[in-house]
């Protein structure tokens, strides 16, 4: 009996193999939602994976109208662009001969070991004052991991999709809607939205329950992905 030939890296990724994928997006889409979150209401009111927010908290702290000043949003901003440049030699740019290659799989890790350091250190830190100094210097490493998260999810070209930032998902997803073209409803983008929605509020609930494992949620969730990612690329 001979055996059947092996599948070649440059072939399409089988229908299980992107069912993994968009499990592991899925999951990205939920970290970041609890890690935008905890890092506004935990940290001090700047936001971990929007930057396009934390450009206009930026500005309208140089104006003066904004009591909190200008350090969350510049160290989050400064945190993500960090995590972006960092990630860049390890994803590269474009789609690599797998749809999740390797260097997205490090990537990953990497983000789920820094998003664990930084809930380690708030809760050995006793959960510091959100605004305070030691909160706001968290807010570079949670930043940095979005960043190399959103860095690592576009390297992946078609098989990828936003997981940080869905102004552009929302809006072609009413933009269908309103349009009533068939299949103009996005399954997909409604998906990673509710994902989304739930991290935030699932962060939130979880702080209020158990506030010493709260931070600890995004790292969790982005472990998880990197498992199935793991397996996805079994097949």
């Amino acid at each position: 009996m001979s055996r059947e030939p092996r599948v070649r890296d440059r072939e399409p990724a089988t229908g299980r193999a992107r069912r993994y994928g968009r499990s592991a997006l899925l999951l990205l889409s939920f970290a970041s939602g609890a890690a935008d979150v905890l890092a506004v209401v935990a940290l001090g009111g700047a936001f971990a994976g929007i930057m396009t927010g934390n450009l206009v908290l930026l500005g309208a702290a140089a104006a003066g109208e904004r009591s909190q000043g200008v350090w969350a949003p510049a160290l989050a901003l400064g945190g993500y662009l960090l995590g972006t440049v960092l990630a860049v030699p390890l994803t590269g740019r474009g789609v690599g001969r797998r749809a999740w290659p390797r260097g997205a799989l490090w990537c990953l890790g990497a983000e789920a070991v820094v998003l664990a350091s930084v809930a380690v250190v708030w809760t050995v830190a006793d959960r510091p004052d959100p605004g305070g100094v030691a909160a706001g210097v968290l807010l570079v490493p949670l930043s940095a991991a979005m960043g190399a998260q959103a860095t690592t999810v576009l390297s992946l070209g078609r098989e990828g999709a936003p997981t940080t930032f869905f102004t552009s998902t929302l809006t072609s997803l009413v933009a269908g809607f309103a349009a009533r073209q068939p299949g103009g409803v996005d399954g997909w983008a409604v998906a990673r939205l509710a994902c989304l929605f739930a991290g935030a509020c699932g962060a939130v609930l979880v702080r209020r329950a158990v506030p010493d494992v709260a931070l600890f949620l995004p790292a969790v969730l982005v472990a998880a992905a990197v498992v199935v990612v793991a397996a996805g690329r079994r097949e």
